[in-house]
């Protein structure tokens, strides 16, 4: 059988995951990808620090940690984006769904919960303020929009050169590409998605047969 090339490989990859006509957003599979995103979002704000940007600085910020947030607790974007801050930093999550009206209550990591807190003392945002806000013109702090979201996912796509199709949705992915890659169980994610179903499970993360060779590749078992 003839050798196909790489470039044949990624093609045929990503149109298995097309439907009707259009690319499903990807997860980032790859943990060297993972931290140059956020190595590429810190840089961006501690820059504006350095030069006394003070407006900027708290922008990138909080563009750093819906990035954070996001492949942290693996929400939609919806719920992603209408978080307060006593939300997290009381060290319990405690959600409803938008779309399924499901309830989400799980407690959190402590170094999650600490980073958490120290951007909002940062910031001055109070527990009864949204985590990811955006100042308007009549001076009411709202949340970011869906659509300010996308914009930033689309700039991080072009910084940082993503080849594939990027989007909010991708960090939900990549949350549970990420644990079941690093031993997580699929029931336990099935649930944490609130899938009827693991097939369901495995396919929205893109878990491909590509992904199996590898976790056969690392299995070792001898004395």
């Amino acid at each position: 059988m003839p050798k196909t090339s790489y470039r044949d490989r990624q093609q045929t990859r990503h149109i298995k995951y097309k439907t009707k006509g259009k690319k499903q957003t990807l997860p980032i599979k790859d943990e060297k990808e993972l931290h140059r995103i956020s190595k590429y979002l810190l840089v961006k704000r501690d820059r504006a620090k350095q030069k006394g940007q003070l407006r900027r600085y708290e922008t990138y910020y909080r563009n750093y940690m819906l990035f954070m947030v996001a492949i942290n607790v693996g929400f939609r974007t919806e719920d992603l984006l209408q978080l307060e801050v006593g939300d997290i930093t009381g060290g319990h999550m405690h959600i409803k769904e938008n779309k399924t009206g499901k309830q989400q209550i799980f407690p959190l990591n402590k170094k999650f919960v600490q980073d958490v807190k120290k951007y909002a003392d940062t910031l001055s945002l109070t527990e009864h303020e949204y985590l990811f806000p955006s100042q308007r013109k009549d001076g009411v702090i709202r949340a970011i929009s869906r659509q300010q979201a996308d914009r930033i996912m689309d700039d991080i796509k072009k910084e940082c050169n993503i080849p594939y199709n990027f989007a909010m949705h991708s960090l939900r992915k990549t949350f549970g590409y990420m644990y079941y890659k690093n031993g997580g169980k699929l029931l336990t994610l099935q649930k944490m998605y609130n899938h009827s179903d693991s097939s369901t499970t495995l396919l929205y993360i893109m878990w491909d047969a590509n992904d199996v060779q590898k976790t056969r590749q690392s299995i070792y078992i001898g004395g």
